[in-house]
């Protein structure tokens, strides 16, 4: 019975190893604003608002063991860019997300847009993940552009800056703001941890 028993619990550690995968990500999604700082507002809607709506949304519908998300705030309360730098470089991600949503004056200007930046130590990794972001839109009108926004060049990992829409935009507005349109946008971006 005792070699029965010392049988069994190897082979239960065994499985649970065999099973057990060392590639496990590590993703941080960067929550934009928040406290005082509301970031874009129109007609009532707010960034900081989208931004944590969605985070939330990209955290609840992952199922996939493999990938953990963290938030870099799960409540209406404000970091500086400099503390968010310092939280996520702390954390170690394999990738970093920072979700943003866009105006402008005109209100025919719409779409996405993933920014990136030279000065970040992982470039080519960034690189990557702006174009696994790109692809999994599937919206004909989403850009990959080059800033040096704070995050981009002071994050030391694979990150990107993503502008959602354009609340600005009827269109962009109403992708941000219904729940339909934020489960679209956080099914791409949970696509493009993969």
């Amino acid at each position: 019975m005792k070699n029965l028993t010392k049988f069994l619990a190897v082979a239960l550690l065994t499985l649970t190893f065999a099973f057990t995968n060392v590639d496990k990500k590590v993703v941080v999604i960067d929550v934009s604003h928040g406290g005082h700082d509301s970031g874009t507002t129109i007609n009532g809607f707010n960034e900081k608002e989208i931004a944590l709506n969605i985070a939330h949304k990209i955290k609840g519908l992952n199922t996939n063991a493999n990938i953990e998300i963290i938030l870099t705030r799960d409540d209406d309360e404000f970091l500086s860019l400099k503390d968010r730098a310092a939280q996520i470089n702390k954390i170690q991600p394999d990738m970093v997300i920072s979700l943003h949503a866009n105006s402008t004056d005109n209100e025919k200007t719409n779409g996405k847009e993933i920014f990136i930046s030279d000065l970040n130590s992982q470039k080519e990794k960034s690189g990557h993940l702006a174009m696994k972001l790109f692809q999994n839109f599937n919206d004909r009108n989403v850009k990959i552009k080059k800033a040096d926004f704070y995050l981009l060049k002071n994050v030391e990992y694979p990150v990107a800056l993503v502008e959602l829409g354009y609340l600005s935009n009827q269109n962009d507005f109403e992708n941000l703001t219904s729940e339909k349109g934020q489960i679209e946008l956080a099914v791409a971006i949970l696509k493009s941890l993969e």
